[in-house]
């Protein structure tokens, strides 16, 4: 089972980037996969709006990609600064990265 790291949108309409997020994840385990979205994760205990959590949020996720085998962006609504950040870092570390215009 491979670890697959979901890259979408969060800030915004975040109750519609949630939906995104968690039909992303649904498709990855319909993959055979195991997903890990750190925007439906760290946002329960942190405050996405005060910039410095903010941030710790984005390290913590950027932390868990070194252990993922991939990365399934949803880029359908255009790529947001977290996301770039993402994807950088993603090819930073040589991770394969799936484009995804629609879930």
């Amino acid at each position: 089972m491979k670890r697959i790291f979901v890259c979408s949108p969060f800030a915004g309409d975040i109750a519609r980037n949630v939906r995104v997020a968690e039909a992303l994840c649904r498709r990855v385990m319909r993959s055979g996969h195991a997903p890990f979205a750190p925007h439906l994760l760290y946002p329960t205990f942190t405050d996405d709006s005060v910039p410095e959590q903010r941030e710790t949020g984005i390290a913590c996720g950027l932390a868990y990609m070194e252990c993922c085998d991939e990365v399934w962006a949803f880029t359908g609504n255009g790529i947001s600064s977290g996301m770039r950040r993402e994807l950088d870092r993603a090819d930073q570390l040589g991770k394969p990265i799936l484009e995804i215009a629609e879930v």
